[in-house]
């Protein structure tokens, strides 16, 4: 039982590791019984092997609790008095600190983190400790790492949408040890150049930037946007068309240097040195070939480290191919797997965020199941085939195991690429093995060799790279290709944490019997009942994986398709406003979709009402409701109207001038998407037992005079009806369109849930309004502390005085309401 625990010991003890930090994660701030366990287990585990008595599970308990411990400096109860975070959302400050990383540009603004070093206000200046993110919008000065910075901004504190089950962008910052966010125009900082700060990162830098230019007049502008990416780090210059075929394609990871451009490297220099250290004589005599090849090899994975900047997921690269590297130091024949465990308990041990990190996940996956398919695979199968077979066989082998590396590496990472990023490519394999070969075993080291030779002979360093940009050439050739394939790639739901556990257990009990038929698994005699029983393991893991995959499958038929109640979701989409109608057996309703005036800034549909949709595993939007064209209404439908298969859409008809209608219009055009004249369309309809009423704007309002009718005025106004509860939306109607909503509508305005109009502006909610509503809930779509400093304390105290019950997507996050047409019941996300 022990040797079967231990027999590769660094795994049960790198499980616990991550256990604790999971834990850790979710249950912080209680690191007085961490300490007290490490205490007892030490004390414990120094008897037993005084007393030379074997310890099986103390080891365990003893990394679970250094896990838990190791994550709790990243969530503090109380911050020092002098930390940076004192002084968000406190109003503009001048502030002054130091460009920790070479700045990005993203979507046309310089972003750059700040280690913050003084605030001042009212004239005081106080030393403060923490680092803030930095927007420079405008005019981008020339900002390096090590520049002291000086400006004048307020500080947001960081903040997510809170929707159930969103992405914690606020707990992605606190891994980073970022505190809030400034933004400054270009103009107004002031920059000192203080290189001695960070000296080697400014000589890292000046190299970067010196090879830079070597690339921009060896390539042109798109391929030298790639090479940038591949060679120095730098994914500020891909475009974004080609950025999407590398997605589609699913070579989006080739863009950002990892473990497989630092594996490559190590790969070749380390077959460049054995080779080199074969002819002398003093290497072959001692054995030390691959010894001395092995450390030299450390040398260029450094160097490229270096000048890729040495981003965190490069760091974590590098370390990993290290420790693969020093085990060649090792005596006797290493395990693999058990150096891919070293390798990932120095990185979380250096850095325990790191495991809740999409790159160090990707990374450690892919090479996990690259290494169990090989070893029961390719490897297997010739490891009694003799070197001696020719040529072609070599070639085949090769060629196979390009092949089974992208293969293995794909099926490992299919949950979490589903999970994270909502896409999988149907021809990422065929790519892979053109592309990877391509860029990894060519552009990459030509790359860097132009980069070392360039001191010597800057002609032959040009010359080099000039040939490493035709190679990249025909690499990009081939993904545009794939790239256009009308079913390269599908946007998928995102799978529950039950589905992935599902996915690998099924891939572990596979591995399980493939090992079993040409190992030793299953061959014992008969004997105890725990044989027994580990023979019949994969059967019976395969009988019950099949009937978790039944439930699970009818769980989500049942949630989708099979309800008869109505569920409304008022989404939280920051200032804008968004819900989502699902009604009895599946048909689904999205009433606006918030969105930011600039979608290249930040895309409300993709980033948030989208991921929303897929975690409820809906890919199919029947209809689309348009209140009116403004942005905040209008540009998170557009990711929408393209991703979900929208049969309709309704709305005023009310055009805008506005690249968000536009961009509208386009893609109804070219997905046959039905929207109807506004007087045209069923003003009552009733879809699967709920009654849908448009109550405003008239059919002909186009055809009156008066001004205030257009704009927010002439908002869609939508009741929907199930039983007898009912909901209003109202979109950013003011007083004077609901002085004529209540003269048109009368009555029919009384509704259990009022989404408020215009977000709570004074402009609206009228007394008579409110009145004839008369609704027992009242939710306010706005974005927290925003510049219109929505809702208005007068409107609040309107519906309070009705003693109607008031939730506020900023306070409370997403409201989630569910009615059988008798009860309503209403969840926030966060309750107050």
């Amino acid at each position: 039982m022990i040797s079967d625990i231990y027999f590769r010991p660094l795994i049960p003890l790198l499980l616990s590791m991550i256990a604790g930090l999971s834990c850790g994660l979710w249950f912080p701030w209680h690191s007085v019984w961490a300490y007290l366990s490490i205490t007892c287990c030490a004390g414990i585990l120094i008897i037993r092997i005084i007393r030379n008595k074997t310890a099986t599970f103390l080891p365990l308990f003893l990394f679970f609790s250094l896990g838990y411990l190791s994550i709790q400096p990243w969530f503090p109860e109380t911050f020092p008095h002098n930390h940076i975070s004192r002084y968000t959302d406190t109003g503009p400050v001048d502030i002054s600190g130091h460009v920790t990383e070479s700045p990005e540009i993203r979507n046309n603004r310089l972003a750059f983190e700040l280690s913050a070093q003084t605030v001042g206000i009212d004239g005081k200046i106080v030393p403060v400790s923490g680092k803030i993110n930095v927007r420079v919008l405008n005019d981008i000065p020339d900002i390096s790492a090590g520049d002291m910075l000086f400006f004048k901004s307020g500080i947001r504190s960081i903040r997510n949408f809170n929707n159930q089950g969103g992405f914690d962008y606020k707990r992605h910052m606190v891994f980073k040890g970022i505190s809030g966010t400034a933004y400054v125009a270009g103009d107004e900082i002031r920059i000192e150049k203080n290189d001695a700060i960070l000296n080697m990162k400014w000589l890292i830098g000046y190299a970067r930037d010196k090879f830079s230019v070597m690339i921009d007049s060896a390539a042109s502008a798109g391929e030298a946007g790639v090479l940038k990416a591949l060679l120095i780090g730098d994914q500020n210059f891909i475009s974004p068309e080609v950025r999407e075929n590398f997605n589609r394609t699913g070579t989006s990871h080739v863009l950002a240097i990892s473990g497989l451009h630092i594996g490559i490297v190590a790969t070749v220099s380390f077959l460049l040195f054995k080779k080199l250290l074969s002819f002398f004589n003093l290497f072959l005599w001692n054995a030390w070939t691959r010894k001395g090849a092995a450390i030299l090899s450390l040398i260029p994975v450094m160097i490229y480290g270096l000048l890729a900047g040495m981003s965190p997921s490069t760091q974590r690269a590098v370390i990993m191919v290290s420790v693969f590297l020093l085990s060649f130091l090792i005596e006797k024949e290493h395990d693999i797997i058990n150096t891919l465990a070293v390798a990932a308990m120095l990185i979380i041990a250096l850095h325990p965020p790191s495991l809740f990190l999409i790159s160090f996940q990707l990374s450690f996956l892919s090479v996990l199941f690259i290494i169990l398919g090989m070893e029961q695979t390719l490897y297997r199968a010739n490891k009694q085939i003799d070197a001696d077979n020719g040529w072609r066989h070599r070639m085949q082998k090769k060629t196979a195991a390009f092949f089974l590396v992208s293969f293995f590496a794909t099926i490992g990472t299919y949950p979490v690429v589903m999970y994270y990023f909502n896409q999988v490519s149907l021809v990422g394999l065929a790519a892979n093995c053109i592309v990877v070969p391509l860029t990894g075993f060519a552009v990459v080291p030509a790359g860097l060799l132009s980069f070392l030779i360039y001191p010597i002979s800057s002609v032959a360093s040009v010359w080099l790279m000039k040939t490493c940009s035709v190679i990249l050439g025909i690499s990009l050739e081939f993904i545009n290709y794939f790239a256009k394939l009308p079913f390269a790639a599908i946007k998928t739901v995102t799978p529950s944490f039950f589905e992935i556990t599902w996915y690998y257990l099924l891939l572990g009990t596979l591995f399980f019997i493939l090992k079993g038929k040409t190992g030793k698994i299953g061959r014992e005699k008969e004997g105890s009942v725990f044989e027994r029983i580990k023979r019949r393991a994969p059967l019976i893991a395969i009988v019950l994986l099949i009937i978790a995959a039944f439930a699970d499958t009818w769980y989500w038929l049942d949630k989708r398709f099979l309800q008869k109640d109505l569920k409304v979701t008022v989404i939280d989409v920051g200032q804008g406003t968004s819900a989502l109608l699902e009604l009895p057996w599946g048909y689904n309703v999205l009433v606006d979709g918030g969105g930011f005036s600039d979608n290249s800034i930040f895309d409300v549909g993709e980033k948030i009402t989208a991921p929303f949709l897929w975690r409820k595993k809906i890919k199919s939007v029947d209809t689309l409701v348009l209140s009116h064209p403004d942005s905040d209404h209008l540009n998170g439908l557009l990711y929408i109207a393209e991703n979900f298969n929208v049969k309709e859409i309704w709305s005023n008809g009310e055009a805008e001038d506005s690249l968000g209608y536009k961009r509208l219009l386009e893609i109804i055009k070219k997905k046959n998407i039905r929207m109807e004249e506004f007087r045209e369309i069923k003003r009552d309809r009733t879809i699967n037992g709920t009654m849908f009423k448009i109550l405003y704007p008239e059919s002909d309002f186009k055809e009156k005079k008066e001004k205030w009718r257009k704009g927010d005025n002439s908002s869609l106004v939508l009741k929907t009806v199930f039983g007898s509860k009912s909901f209003l939306f109202t979109g950013d109607i003011k007083a004077k369109g609901e002085y004529d909503l209540v003269k048109t509508a009368g009555s029919s305005l009384k509704s259990t849930v009022l989404v408020v109009p215009h977000h709570g502006s004074k402009s609206s909610s009228t007394d008579n309004f409110i009145d004839k509503v008369d609704p027992e809930i009242a939710i306010i779509p706005v974005g927290w502390k925003n510049r219109y400093k929505f809702p208005h304390p007068g409107v609040l105290e309107r519906y309070k005085s009705r003693r109607c019950r008031i939730l506020r997507t900023d306070e409370n996050g997403a409201v989630m309401m569910s009615t059988d047409g008798k009860t309503l019941t209403v969840t926030p996300t966060i309750v107050n």
